[in-house]
């Protein structure tokens, strides 16, 4: 009976030092983590906040490679004061953005840049106006991708098509773009979003 009733008080002696060794151990439920997924494009209104920095290097190579339906062969990168680039070399203008591109092996082509100096809605008003009237191109005022906002197409030599949306996000001027030998109108608001989850 007694070897019974040793028994019995080794077993709740171990359960308690359990107990006690688990409180002790600091461990606590895993918190949720957070979402990577970029804020959808139907969300990324003028209360979104972008910073006028630079930014390339934090757009994520997953978001390049969905934008390209392929993995970059060529990135590129300028600054504020930097030579303007184009697709055959600097144009002799200089830039007064933060900007990159990157191209894939067919030449498809995501590109992202945001103005280095502060926008007001004026001038931003007219940048929309503006997007209609050149050559090649049909834009139309947005009511996603900042306020006011705009999305371009253009048709290009070759049948190569382009997609920009540009918008004003507080006092910022963001631009996004795919542009290639295929469809893809329907990569660019992904692309936009991710660029903008870098800008923030």
């Amino acid at each position: 009976m007694r070897s019974r009733w040793v028994l019995v008080a080794a077993l709740l002696l171990g359960s308690v030092l359990a107990s006690v060794l688990a409180g002790c151990s600091g461990s606590k439920p895993a918190a949720p983590r957070p979402s990577t997924e970029p804020t959808p494009i139907g969300k990324l209104g003028s209360a979104v906040t972008v910073t006028r920095a630079e930014f390339c290097d934090r757009v994520s190579g997953a978001s390049v490679t969905r934008a390209l339906g392929a993995k970059a062969q060529a990135h590129d990168s300028w600054g504020n004061g930097d030579p303007a680039p184009s697709e055959g070399g600097s144009t002799g203008d200089v830039t007064h953005e933060l900007g990159c591109a990157w191209t894939g092996a067919d030449g498809t082509a995501a590109r992202a840049w945001l103005f280095a100096r502060p926008v007001d809605a004026a001038f931003a008003q007219s940048l929309v106006r503006q997007a209609g009237h050149q050559a090649g191109c049909t834009a139309q005022a947005a009511a996603v991708f900042g306020s006011p906002s705009l999305l371009q197409t253009c048709t290009q030599a070759g049948g190569l098509q382009r997609v920009r949306r540009a918008g004003l996000f507080g006092d910022s001027w963001l631009t996004c773009e795919v542009a290639g030998p295929a469809d893809v109108r329907s990569r660019l608001d992904a692309w936009c979003a991710a660029v903008v989850a870098a800008t923030r």
